[in-house]
């Protein structure tokens, strides 16, 4: 029973981090069309720049994807997600 309730305490806390970052996409993305736009962005994050955005949209497409910001917050462009 011991070794159970380890292995999933475990697996809980390795989630977390994925669904706060999840629960901040869904707020920054105002329209839930899955992406964010510089708009959007904008909106969420006002201190944050045009500069910092593009640095985010690594496919250059001009909307920002959940993997995109994961990606941006682990590269130190955007802030981590305080919890």
């Amino acid at each position: 029973m011991t070794k159970e309730f380890v292995a999933a305490s475990f697996a809980i806390a390795m989630s977390l981090p994925a669904v706060a970052l999840a629960g901040e996409f869904s707020s920054m993305d105002a329209d839930g069309d899955g992406y964010v736009t510089m708009s959007e962005f904008q909106q969420a994050m006002p201190e944050a720049t045009a500069d910092t955005f593009t640095a985010a949209d690594a496919d250059a497409d001009g909307a920002l994807t959940e993997d995109e910001i994961a990606a941006a917050k682990d590269a130190g462009v955007l802030p981590a997600t305080e919890g």
